[in-house]
């Protein structure tokens, strides 16, 4: 009897196994060997990693996730690491389900034609309505430039394909925010809304526009996520207290902003592998030798997901102010906590924990500092 029950067990979970739903990433590009390729996902709130390497041009990913979650899928051509290719490489960017998806290319993954998932073409329909995406036009004006050499000092030329760039961004947003309202019932409509939400100047139209949207699609990952930084503009107003959080340093020591009360605290949202971050970063060591025996410190959140390169950063760098983490890349919680969509992204506090200013580099914040400690 007993075996027969074990029986009855275990055929019991291999048909609930066989029934998980479940997502296959089906890719040949051309025949590269040897070449990493990164995917990441958003779900439930959570990111979600894997990674695999080219072998004669195809590699195969499965695994779970939420209907129509955020993938970034990326090839590492160069041998650059996770960040580095995942960062402005050859990536790209899409929306998917439990479902097979089918990748092909002769060389990379900006050229490729994708077949076999109803959820990506529900995400191609969306992209043709709007216009091209984002990181197409930085292909574009790219191309344009790599097409004309001889011009690569010509500040007319430079100019003129600057202002098709923008103009480009420009229309995007004007379509994405017409596709927001006029398809509510559409998971693509919290995509569509992103950039009217992370704006603090239009937060309160992307509010409007979201309680527009279906419960269903509120509850989405995407429609989470518009919630968090429509949250994030009412909570991050000038004069307010300053929200707190807690990471671990280094040395696995949780820290938390609330430590640093009776000091003015610069809170920098950066990553080793973001190049703005740390062409700032020598400006941050000079006001911090300026003003720390005067009561600033800084207080660097990175936005990596990997620990050596963190730490290794910190150590170029010269980084002498306390560093948190939670190594959970652009997932990071203090992040989402501040509505941060780009880094990078600073913060000022005051002696009280009220917050003082926003996005100040460079001269901005040299001078904001002046004025703070003028006394």
């Amino acid at each position: 009897m007993k075996k027969l029950l074990s029986i009855i067990l275990s055929t019991v979970a291999l048909n609930v196994a066989a029934q998980t739903p479940h997502f296959n990433i089906n890719g040949q590009v051309g025949n590269l060997n040897g070449k990493k390729v990164y995917l990441s996902f958003m779900t439930d709130g959570k990111g979600h990693e894997d990674s695999t390497t080219l072998a004669n041009g195809a590699f195969h990913f499965t695994g779970q996730m939420n209907p129509y979650s955020s993938v970034r899928l990326a090839i590492d051509h160069k041998g650059a690491g996770r960040e580095i290719a995942t960062h402005g490489g050859d990536v790209i960017y899409f929306n998917f389900s439990n479902e097979t998806l089918n990748i092909a290319s002769k060389d990379s993954l900006a050229n490729a034609q994708f077949s076999g998932s109803k959820t990506y073409d529900e995400y191609s329909a969306y992209v043709k309505a709007v216009g091209p995406m984002p990181w197409d036009i930085d292909r574009i004006s790219n191309a344009e430039i790599a097409a004309a050499p001889e011009l690569a000092q010509d500040t007319s030329f430079l100019n003129a394909v600057a202002r098709r760039h923008y103009k480009m961004i420009a229309d995007l947003g004007t379509k994405n925010l017409e596709f927001a309202k006029t398809h509510p019932d559409s998971f693509f409509a919290p995509v569509a809304l992103f950039g009217t939400a992370a704006n603090d100047k239009t937060a309160a139209l992307a509010e409007q526009i979201y309680k527009t949207f279906s419960p269903a699609i509120q509850a989405t990952d995407n429609g989470k996520t518009i919630k968090e930084l429509i949250d994030a503009h009412y909570r991050l107003k000038i004069g307010g207290v300053a929200p707190t959080f807690t990471q671990v340093n280094p040395a696995g020591k949780a820290v938390s902003l609330a430590d640093y009360k009776g000091k003015i605290v610069l809170v920098d949202f950066w990553a080793s592998w973001c190049s703005p971050c740390r062409q700032e970063i020598p400006n941050l060591l000079s006001q911090y030798k300026m003003y720390k025996d005067k009561g600033f410190e800084i207080l660097s959140v990175s936005l990596d997901s990997s620990r050596e390169k963190w730490l290794k950063a910190v150590q170029q760098e010269g980084m002498g102010w306390p560093q948190v983490s939670d190594l959970k890349g652009n997932n990071n919680s203090a992040a989402r906590l501040y509505g941060v969509t780009g880094i990078p992204a600073t913060f000022l506090v005051d002696r009280d924990g009220k917050l003082i200013s926003t996005t100040l580099r460079g001269e901005e914040l040299n001078k904001k500092l002046a004025e703070v400690f003028k006394n």
